[in-house]
């Protein structure tokens, strides 16, 4: 996340930032990123990244998180109670990916998936309550997974989907 002192900049300098992290980001796997590039995109002071940033790390999940909220922006909210409605995750899952393709985080996606992902760990899946709760966190995890899949072999997209239309169907 970002330190107080970003909070205060200007819109312009965000903007520029962001634009600068995204490009790096985009580019070179988090293990190969400099500040140096991204300074110098920005415009800005190497101290002052320091200022807004604990490090690079800090810096990309900051973006990362700007790119998942703008992409699951107009994703439906999916009831954990009712039956799990095959077609809803099945189009909830089309959307993101039609909103990775046409966005401008597409190749940090990518680069997420294929060189950061791990570089934050493993973190256990969110734990869905409600009558079908269990159901429910099995349609996202194959969804989430099916995401993955399509990101990294995008020739493949028609093929995991009926996949994962095929797995829903058996919940």
């Amino acid at each position: 996340m970002t330190l107080p002192t970003f909070d205060h900049l200007s819109a312009d300098k965000k903007t520029r930032i962001q634009t600068a992290l995204l490009s790096e980001f985009s580019q070179y796997p988090l293990a190969d990123a400099q500040v140096a590039r991204i300074v110098s995109q920005a415009e800005i002071a190497r101290g002052a990244f320091y200022k807004y940033f604990t490090d690079l790390t800090d810096a990309y999940t900051y973006l990362f998180g700007i790119a998942m909220r703008d992409i699951h922006a107009g994703l439906p909210r999916l009831d954990s109670d009712g039956p799990v409605e095959t077609k809803a995750y099945v189009a909830a899952t089309r959307t993101f990916l039609l909103g990775v393709k046409g966005s401008k985080y597409k190749q940090l996606i990518y680069m997420h998936f294929s060189h950061n992902e791990n570089a934050f760990g493993v973190q256990a899946s969110r734990i869905i309550s409600g009558t079908n709760g269990a159901n429910h966190w099995a349609a996202e995890v194959l969804s989430h997974q099916t995401l993955r899949d399509v990101l990294l072999d995008p020739a493949q997209a028609a093929v995991r989907l009926t996949q994962l239309e095929d797995a829903l169907n058996k919940l």
